[in-house]
């Protein structure tokens, strides 16, 4: 294959993330099929520059984004924008990728407009998601494949399919500004997924990270009434993808959000009012979304629903259901759902195969 089949792009807005890493593993490890854009984001490109070495610093485009803004979503549409690969990747800045990465991910990009990364933690483990169906190398599906559990656009994404749907980041959200780009390429592009092979490592350099800081939940969620109000993208789906998205929202962006201001101790005023809203407006869209959850969700997403159930109740809840080894955490309450794709069982099975 030619260079510069695929053009990665690092959105960056300071000198003391490990830029030069991030940069170095393109370059070196993968730098036979991929090229750099490095995006500064409210900060001079000259600055950033002197943290590479001078041989890297040379082989990188340099743009510059000034918007006064922390989110990653203006940065990564503006420097997809300037792309003229065939292939997009993302990459954060403090993050890395595995020697022959983007080689491994272009084996399997023959008939995709997507491929889903291995994700891995720089201190050892794997992300596991998606938990997709184990034994299948086919196409994947969105529904069948639970390909909904990986919220980030990482991997490659076909820039001319992007641009012929429009699929871009949310810049005006405080968070989720992803999910749409994201969710739309699983539910309508041709998705693959590498299930092993050289991939994406998450490092633990940046203590700043923004998608990783406990935002007030009104900007947490956000994304919601953009997904699943009345003129929301979801409108878009199947019945059968919105379930499946919606039971997504359900255990990640709702249970997870729950959990952490549980671990906290952390309610701000009207947050407990911004979680029942937004988890109407998602069951409204798609009611059975209930059925495979555990007995332990149901249990904790009653609690939410109610604003008069004491925090202290929610946050026990909200603990408890984390204990997944449990009778109620392995059992839906809807025992006809037993082994729905999204119940427990079938659930935490495909993802302990995730490797």
């Amino acid at each position: 294959m030619s260079r510069n089949v695929a053009e990665v792009v690092i959105a960056c807005h300071s000198a003391e993330r490990p830029l030069g890493r991030a940069v170095a593993s393109v370059l070196e490890g993968n730098g036979d099929l991929a090229t750099v854009t490095v995006v500064a984001h409210n900060i001079s490109a000259s600055v950033l520059r002197d943290s590479l070495t001078p041989r890297h610093a040379t082989q990188v485009r340099w743009l510059e984004l000034a918007d006064g803004t922390r989110s990653p979503a203006n940065p990564y549409n503006f420097g997809t924008s300037k792309v003229t690969a065939e292939w997009v990747s993302l990459l954060g800045s403090d993050d890395f990728l595995q020697p022959g990465a983007v080689a491994d991910w272009l084996t399997q990009s023959a008939r995709a407009d997507a491929v889903i990364t291995r994700l891995l933690y720089d201190r050892g483990g794997v992300v596991r998601t998606p938990p997709v169906r184990p034994f299948t190398r086919s196409e994947r599906d969105a529904v069948r494949d639970r390909l909904y559990y990986r919220s980030a656009p990482l991997g490659l994404m076909r820039r001319e399919y992007l641009e012929a749907n429009d699929f871009a980041w949310d810049p005006d959200l405080k968070a989720g500004g992803d999910l749409r780009l994201s969710t739309l390429l699983w539910s309508e592009g041709r998705v693959a997924v590498q299930t092993a092979g050289p991939g994406y490592v998450i490092g633990a350099d940046a203590s700043d990270r923004v998608t990783m800081r406990l935002a007030p939940l009104s900007d947490e969620l956000s994304h919601v009434e953009r997904a699943w109000g009345h003129t929301g993208w979801a409108r878009a789906l199947t019945g059968a993808q919105q379930r499946a998205l919606a039971v997504k929202y359900l255990r990640i962006h709702f249970f997870g959000a729950a959990y952490y201001r549980a671990i906290n101790e952390r309610w701000g005023v009207g947050d407990r009012e911004t979680m029942a809203a937004a988890i109407e407006m998602v069951l409204r869209r798609a009611p059975s979304a209930l059925c495979p959850l555990s007995v332990a969700d149901r249990r904790l997403l009653s609690a939410l629903r109610d604003t008069a159930v004491p925090d202290a109740e929610v946050n026990r809840l909200a603990k408890a259901r984390r204990s997944f080894l449990r009778p109620s955490a392995l059992v839906p309450k809807d025992l006809a759902s037993l082994f729905d794709r999204e119940a427990p069982l079938r659930f935490m099975a495909s993802s302990a195969l995730v490797r």
